[in-house]
């Protein structure tokens, strides 16, 4: 590994990779303990030191160079990689798929309203904590349905399509009436549209 005869690796310390993550490490036999609230870990057996923090801020530390190794989620390195695209030396390689987590970005809304697709919600209130994604892709879609073309996900026009950002709860945004649809993570162990009645 680059860095030296000490590496640092980066793991989600919340959500869906968590748990994952952490049976990933036992399962390699790497030994180390976590103090309860510290977000660094000295591994006893190899010369690594672990460092866990949220998924988000992965691709960051690893695309700056600032450690090695990260697992984090495609989607958090695709929400990263459309404010600060990869060069020659920054942005994230994706090296190896671990097959967990798996989950999709989906356009919810719901169940029991007028809005049948996504081009409905052009000009709406939508929320998400996918705001770059979300923000590419209303401004995509709003070229195509004024028959203009966008370039990397940035039109001619301001974004008619009001995009907000909440950090967690996004489901619960259109009950409470803030939303009009949602963009929110949908996959394994998620019951999403049945608990708040999304489709």
């Amino acid at each position: 590994m680059p860095g030296g005869a000490n590496a640092d690796e980066h793991f989600d310390t919340e959500g869906r990779l968590h748990q994952p993550c952490l049976d990933l490490l036992h399962g390699s036999d790497i030994q180390f303990h976590r103090h309860n609230r510290l977000d660094i870990a000295l591994v006893k057996n190899f010369p690594l030191a672990l460092v866990f923090l949220p998924a988000a801020d992965i691709p960051t530390f690893v695309g700056e160079g600032r450690v090695d190794l990260g697992i984090t989620g495609r989607d958090q390195v695709a929400e990263h990689d459309v404010v600060q695209p990869p060069t020659e030396t920054m942005g994230v390689e994706e090296i190896m798929d671990l097959e967990f987590g798996r989950c999709k970005l989906q356009v919810q809304v719901p169940e029991k309203g007028s809005i049948e697709n996504p081009e409905h919600l052009v000009g709406k209130n939508v929320v998400t904590s996918f705001t770059n994604l979300s923000r590419k892709y209303f401004t995509n879609l709003e070229a195509e349905a004024d028959d203009k073309k966008a370039v990397n996900g940035i039109g001619e026009k301001p974004l008619r399509t009001t995009i907000k950002y909440v950090g967690g709860s996004v489901e619960a945004a259109c009950a409470l009436g803030i939303a009009d649809g949602i963009v929110d993570l949908v996959g394994e162990n998620y019951l999403l549209a049945v608990e708040s009645k999304l489709r």
